[in-house]
């Protein structure tokens, strides 16, 4: 099936679409071109100047990975890290109930296939996926969909033991409900070796008491061994110890940072783009762990504030960061800068929205880390097909962009080639007929009367208006006579465009690795390209 390029996917912005084909025009916002190789030798260089604490980092990484039970490979990809040769490409999502979204698995392997094609152009490179633990958003991530055999959204969700309402979700524990839901789930899957395998990998990872984020790298490891992906998990007193000069500088340079990015979003808004994240005036882009919450930092009148709390001296808050690194932690704009001052990163595999606060961030980067942003590479997008909603959009000649047109759409297509073929194309040719008619009619009218120019106009509107109407109720008056046709529309519609959204985004990766197996990841990972980006469609 043809890919589909992200002009033509539903929501795609404004800033994404030039960032992938008119890259001049927002070149102002990031650091590098994303698919010219160029870039990455940029890139490197920048990495080799500042020369991460690797010993220290490969170290934690090694402790980290093994308690995950990660394979060998990982290890030898963490081991990688300790050359100054060795670059990673980095990206990551957060820690969603039994992977989350189907996008997360791609792209870890946008990642893996950029890492590798970088190796082979003589940049070492090693997959680096950095788990969100630190969020504090357990709505986003305590569930996940599947579907029935009629395509229909099922949610499984855990409550999640919280230890408090802000806390990180890193901290967060599945309940007793994880077993329950890994039955339903298997309920949902059909048997074979592929379900059986998934399975036995789901019930080691998620177990009732198991932090989220251990649950969900646990996964990730058995998923992604072959390619050894290498896991970090930022909620570690370790890490933050080695990003300590970020924070620190953050701290002391408070007003610069709002004030660059307050400017940087004026800019995007004066481009014709927006701004992903919002900048508030008293914003710091640093949050406190406090009352086993994580509760934001603002900074006004040269004093900070933690959930409006009493105010707090910078000395203060100072010296509580070089005590305790572990209680503080980055919003989304200031993240990325913390995660490549401790990563050698040369590319960051980045979705869409992630893109958009990128641009943001970018202004922050050499100022607080003293480098510049990594390459900004999109992950690849995907819609997975399988052979039954395959034979049904051949049968009905229904594509992917039909079901993103909606139910009406996609009705009036499945009807008219799947009751009564070719009268869907007929009205369609008296559309075009009637609009050149009148067109040509207006030209004589004009000459005539140009008054009567406007009612010519006005008669061709109405009745196109009550062709497009009868095309509406002849689609409904064939589906109402044939509840095939109306199920099989169901069924494509909820499939294609679950939730009227992406599938990537509403239906979980493991529902795709129970019924093709884990060799589908590597199929996925064949189509993947380094040199351009677009929505594949994909039969499994």
């Amino acid at each position: 099936m043809e890919p589909i390029p992200h002009a033509r996917v539903p929501r795609s912005s404004a800033l994404f679409l030039d960032f992938l084909s008119h890259f001049e025009g927002v070149r102002e916002f990031y650091d590098h071109r994303p698919f010219d190789l160029a870039s990455y030798q940029a890139a490197a260089e920048g990495v080799r100047a500042q020369n991460p604490n690797r010993s220290a980092l490969v170290e934690i990484l090694e402790t980290q990975n093994r308690a995950f039970g990660c394979s060998e490979k990982s290890l030898e990809n963490i081991r990688r890290l300790a050359s100054s040769e060795t670059f990673a490409v980095v990206t990551g999502q957060q820690v969603g109930l039994f992977s989350g979204p189907a996008f997360t698995l791609y792209k870890a392997l946008t990642a893996v296939r950029l890492a590798a094609r970088l190796s082979e152009q003589g940049l070492p490179s090693v997959p680096v996926f950095w788990l969100a633990t630190e969020d504090h958003d357990l709505e986003e991530v305590a569930s996940a969909q599947t579907l029935d055999d009629d395509y229909h959204l099922v949610l499984l969700k855990d409550p999640g033991h919280a230890p408090a309402p802000r806390a990180p979700v890193g901290r967060i524990q599945l309940t007793t409900t994880i077993e329950s839901l890994l039955k339903q789930f298997e309920d949902l899957t059909p048997p074979g070796e592929p379900r059986d395998r998934l399975m036995a990998d789901l019930r080691e990872s998620y177990k009732t008491g198991e932090p989220w984020g251990n649950a969900f790298a646990r996964l990730m490891a058995r998923l992604f061994a072959p390619w050894g992906v290498v896991l970090l998990d930022p909620l570690d007193g370790a890490i933050h110890r080695l990003a300590l000069r970020v924070y620190d500088r953050v701290l002391r340079e408070a007003e610069s940072v709002r004030r660059r990015l307050l400017a940087r979003s004026e800019a995007l808004v004066k481009a014709g783009y927006h701004a992903q994240v919002h900048v508030a005036e008293d914003s710091t882009t640093l949050f406190l762990f406090s009352k086993g919450g994580r509760q934001p930092v603002t900074f006004r009148d040269g004093r900070f504030y933690v959930d409006d709390a009493m105010p707090l001296p910078p000395e203060e808050l100072q010296a509580h960061l070089q005590s305790n690194p572990l209680d503080f932690t980055s919003n989304a704009l200031l993240r990325p800068v913390v995660q490549d001052s401790l990563l050698p990163t040369v590319a960051y595999v980045a979705g869409a929205a992630e893109l958009g606060y990128l641009g943001q961030s970018q202004v922050l980067y050499k100022f607080l880390s003293g480098r510049a942003q990594p390459v900004i590479f999109p992950r690849a997008a995907f819609t997975l097909v399988d052979r039954r909603i395959e034979r049904w959009m051949q049968k009905y000649g229904v594509t992917v962009e039909d079901a993103w047109k909606g139910e009406e759409h996609l009705s009036k297509k499945v009807a008219s080639n799947g009751f009564s073929a070719g009268w869907a194309e007929r009205l369609e040719h008296s559309e075009k007929e009637i609009g050149e008619m009148l067109a040509g009619l207006e030209k004589e009218v004009a000459a005539i009367d140009p008054t009567l120019v406007d009612s010519v106009s006005h008669a061709r509107d109405k009745m196109l208006y009550q062709v497009g109407r009868l095309k509406g109720k002849i689609a409904r008056a064939t589906l109402e006579r044939s509840e095939l046709l109306a199920r099989h529309e169901r069924s494509l519609a909820s499939f294609l465009a679950p939730a009227k959204s992406l599938q990537e985004r509403e239906v979980s990766g493991v529902y795709f690795l129970g019924r093709a197996g884990y060799g589908l990841l590597d199929r996925i990972l064949e189509r993947i390209s380094t040199d351009s980006a677009e929505h594949q469609v994909m039969e499994y």
